[in-house]
């Protein structure tokens, strides 16, 4: 995430909003912000029409591919191609109304097996989830992306954002993140201020269950953004992969920019 790093810090010294995220990122003091969402955030983005952004792909900065691609390609880009694979209003009461576009892009690159013929080529795949917010004049603005590989050596089978307005008025962000095979999937926040300012959520319930539950969480949690309601998978010592004996039903609230523990629940899971 080095490459997002250096882009926040550039941030610094041009915009406010820009340095409240980065100062939240760099020290948090349990290892508990969401980075990977934060780093994703888009600054001062042009507005383009609903029309064209329904139809063709935004160019939104992104990492080198020596820094993003996880699959073999060269060092020589030979041509990318962009086409928009989905273009979804999100359904929430959010104030502003929020859409989620989907790009898939493909890229050929010179081959990087030294042995091989110059004529062959490395072709990679990746997906870009782009989250816009309603401009005026039917347009909408790219306020946060993620860009991952989606060849058979990336990491990432799916990445989710998801919108929520708080009983303050202000808004919500989920980033739900799978990874592929069985490692499940780990979910982060970050909260706008009534500002426009954005801040990441530090998960501070996690540390407010009893000793020992948050061991026994092995794929991750999901949490509803809008009721703040939350299971995961509780395993026992001899539960399977597939199947935890008990579910953990947690109930939070968002005070400032901290998701605390109200309250939880087991409940026992039937067996296959």
């Amino acid at each position: 995430m080095t490459g997002f790093h250096v882009c926040l810090v550039v941030a610094l010294a041009i915009l406010p909003e820009a340095r409240a995220v980065a100062q939240a990122v760099s020290s948090p003091s349990d290892g508990r912000y969401g980075i990977f969402p934060a780093t994703g955030l888009l600054i001062a983005q042009p507005s383009v029409s609903n029309a064209d952004a329904r139809q063709e792909c935004l160019t939104l900065p992104v990492k080198p591919p020596n820094d993003r691609l996880q699959g073999p390609h060269g060092g020589v880009l030979f041509v990318t191609r962009c086409a928009v694979s989905a273009y979804e209003h999100l359904s929430s009461n959010a104030q502003h109304r929020w859409t989620v576009a989907r790009y898939q892009w493909t890229s050929v690159f010179s081959t990087e097996n030294p042995t091989a013929s110059p004529r062959e080529r490395d072709t990679t795949t990746e997906e870009e989830v782009v989250l816009l917010d309603a401009a005026p004049q039917q347009r909408v603005r790219a306020i946060w992306h993620a860009r991952y590989d989606t060849g058979p050596y990336g990491m990432w089978r799916s990445i989710t954002p998801e919108v929520a307005t708080t009983t303050s008025g202000t808004t919500l962000l989920s980033v739900m993140s799978c990874v592929n095979g069985t490692g499940g999937c780990s979910q982060d926040f970050l909260h706008r201020h009534a500002n426009g300012e954005w801040f990441p959520v530090l998960q501070k319930w996690m540390n407010q269950l009893p000793r020992g539950y948050a061991g026994r969480i092995k794929h991750g949690v999901r949490i509803e953004p809008q009721s703040l309601r939350g299971e995961a998978g509780f395993y026992g010592g001899r539960d399977p992969n597939c199947c935890p004996s008990e579910t953990l039903v947690v109930d939070l609230d968002l005070r400032g920019d901290s998701l605390v523990l109200r309250g939880y629940k087991l409940r026992t899971n039937p067996q296959p």
